[in-house]
């Protein structure tokens, strides 16, 4: 038997994407595809999986009152976050390190909208206690066998709580401005991305 790729992701367009433009670039591997931890269990019956190939953020189950932050809010939001202006306006007269401060001055730009998506993304119920879940049951069930994050949304803050919870590596989804564009990108990182998980499954 192949080795066993075990893809667990609580997305349909997800599991597409893996099931037809990353399995047909690697052959010598087999997949197995999963919405939870529970539905892989049955369908490895009593195989293990060479690597865990895990999506990190899904919808969590206990919030119950989801909803889509209206759009007036996030322009309330936004209308206090940095500018451009804000960024270049007096560098010229900071004394010391000007380039520190430029990139700092731009990253409060970044980090206004990365926790603005944080809270529109709890708002809505998707968070990482899906993949984290996951990963913990994997570690119980299968020690040993290592386990790697897919994803396509995780921030900072994500990958920090992927290595506490013992990560064995973090990959990147391509995206695309479109669906199709998405399978290309995935298509033409796939054998890139093969390439990293047979690696770790080796060491």
């Amino acid at each position: 038997m192949n080795p066993i790729i075990c893809f667990i992701d609580d997305s349909k367009f997800e599991h597409e994407l893996v099931r037809s433009e990353i399995a047909p670039c690697a052959p010598r591997f087999q997949f197995v595809q999963a919405y939870t931890f529970d539905e892989a269990r049955s369908l490895l019956q009593n195989a293990a999986p060479a690597l865990f190939l895990l999506d990190l953020w899904g919808q969590d189950d206990t919030v119950t009152n989801s909803q889509i932050t209206p759009m007036e809010d996030v322009l309330e939001k936004i209308a206090d976050f940095p500018t451009p202006a804000d960024v270049y306006a007096g560098l010229n007269d900071v004394k010391g390190d000007v380039n520190n401060e430029y990139l700092k001055r731009f990253f409060a730009i970044v980090d206004s909208w990365r926790t603005l998506f944080e809270s529109v993304c709890h708002k809505v119920g998707q968070n990482r206690k899906y993949g984290l879940s996951n990963l913990q049951q994997a570690r119980k069930v299968y020690p040993g066998v290592p386990a790697v994050f897919y994803t396509r949304k995780s921030l900072i803050n994500d990958a920090v709580a992927m290595f506490k919870a013992g990560a064995d590596g973090l990959f990147i989804k391509p995206s695309g401005k479109t669906d199709d564009e998405t399978h290309r990108l995935t298509r033409e990182n796939a054998p890139f991305l093969l390439k990293d998980l047979e690696r770790i499954m080796v060491s």
